[in-house]
């Protein structure tokens, strides 16, 4: 019997769909270890919500677990009893259980052995070890004496204490909460009425129905968190700020637009980049298409794009173009957008600048902000953090980051996007990644077709190291 054992940190969808993958491709009997401290696999911060509100922003045609079948989510829905049609954006909680259901079929069907644990990855051992019997009785439960010795494991060390002998291990983090700002007070990060934390699934409710409300950042998390509140229902003032005021575009599906990358293949700088962009988004829009098209047809090769640019140039793309391209890329489906409208109209405040402090004033938060050169203040019973995941990993409270850059297993890469590795998620000696830590390397690495992408390939991977 075989006793090669892969584990994987992380229990979310990339994680999730790397288990499915190792199953679909094995050719032998082993063992996985799918580690998940917080609930079921399948869920973690994308697709735990259970808001109805909290739609995909794909749709459901395009959200495939498989890169070789993408209306695989779509045909499940409607076995199940779901009528939706394939362009719908459906509620997120739908895909969770979705994805729970491949899981579920990959460990009914045999192939391998996964075992769902849960428990916290605390640190990472890359060595020869010796298995005794009174330093690691978990390892005998792998299938090894209590004498033998194991050659080149890496051990995952759990906060029960157990100890994972792995032949490899693939750290499925997926988004982490978002960074503390600089200029909040100790006294209102410590208040009842601030939340660190805006996918808490109680957050709306620990709001008063008439409570003023600012949301910090207007990106997807910011419309979740709205939606939240408005399903409450909530009918106090509402504030969202950011530095330049934008809120995700709207998708309108329905265009096209032919793929142009070969014309940027090779081009190495965002001057020589950018003339070649907006030439093809007059054409679209001369043809009746649509810029979202334009974006969409670079889809394919972003990543390829995004590799072949210097490291300063991918740091000026950072500082000056960024936040529109995540507004042009990562859009909301039109029911949100309707849902916006419709609160801007009555409750919802969208404020362009910069905070500069948030302090408390008795038992409301007092916030300076600075916009066009002028400073401003507001008054707000509560304050949610909707900047986004912490995407440098030094800076990360995780135990286990922390060892594994102690231990230099790990490294923030030179963006502070994620981790340092190479394009098929290798980060050394047993070591792999996937998802969000590949983003400063490949850009285009959150979503669900780059994801699925990934976990087929990393899977093809590790079953090669293994054989």
């Amino acid at each position: 019997m075989s006793t090669h054992t892969i584990t994987i940190i992380g229990g979310g969808a990339s994680g999730t769909l790397l288990a499915v993958q190792l199953a679909r491709q094995a050719r032998a009997p082993f063992t996985v270890h799918l580690v998940e401290q917080h609930g079921p696999p399948g869920r973690g911060v994308a697709y735990g919500t259970l808001t109805p509100a909290h739609r995909l922003n794909v749709p459901a045609n395009k959200m495939g677990a498989y890169p070789d079948q993408p209306g695989h989510f779509h045909e499940w829905l409607l076995q199940n009893g779901h009528t939706f049609a394939p362009d719908a954006f459906v509620p997120r909680q739908l895909y969770a259980e979705y994805l729970q259901a491949q899981l579920q079929a990959a460990m009914e069907s045999g192939a391998i052995q996964i075992e769902l644990v849960h428990d916290e990855a605390i640190d990472i051992e890359v060595e020869q070890v010796q298995a005794t019997s009174q330093q690691d009785p978990s390892l005998r439960g792998a299938g090894l004496s209590a004498h033998e010795a194991i050659p080149n494991k890496a051990l995952v060390i759990l906060a029960s204490g157990r100890r994972l002998a792995s032949d490899a291990v693939v750290l499925a983090f997926g988004n982490f909460l978002p960074p503390q700002p600089s200029f909040l007070s100790p006294q209102a990060a410590a208040a009842p009425k601030y939340f660190g934390n805006p996918w808490q699934p109680d957050l709306a409710a620990r709001i008063g129905p008439h409570d003023r409300v600012l949301m910090l950042g207007m990106g997807l998390t910011a419309v979740d968190t709205l939606l939240s509140l408005q399903a409450q229902p909530h009918s106090g003032p509402l504030f969202a700020i950011s530095t330049h005021g934008w809120w995700p575009a709207a998708h309108e599906l329905g265009h096209s637009y032919p793929d142009f990358s070969t014309e940027l293949a090779g081009l190495t700088s965002l001057p020589a980049m950018l003339p070649v962009l907006r030439r093809h988004l007059r054409a679209a829009a001369a043809q009746g298409s649509n810029w979202r098209a334009v974006i969409d047809s670079l889809r394919p090769s972003t990543q390829a794009l995004w590799q072949q640019l210097p490291l300063a140039e991918k740091r000026r793309f950072m500082r000056h173009l960024r936040r529109l391209w995540d507004v042009s890329r990562h859009r909301m489906p039109q029911e949100c957008a309707a849902a916006l409208d419709a609160m801007h109209a009555s409750q919802l405040h969208s404020l362009q600048g910069r905070v500069t402090a948030i302090e408390m004033a008795g038992s409301e938060f007092s916030v300076s902000y600075r916009s066009r050169g002028q400073l401003h203040s507001l008054r707000v019973d509560a304050v949610i953090n909707c900047m986004g995941s912490e995407s440098n990993y030094s800076r990360l409270p995780s135990r286990l980051v922390q060892n594994l850059l102690t231990r230099q297993l790990i490294q923030p890469d030179a963006l502070a996007q994620g981790l340092e590795a190479a394009p098929d998620g290798a980060l050394g000696s047993r070591l792999y990644t996937l998802g969000t830590a590949l983003k400063g390397v490949l850009w285009e690495s959150t979503a669900m077709p780059e994801i699925r992408a990934q976990a087929h390939d990393l899977a093809a991977l590790l079953l090669k190291s293994l054989s």
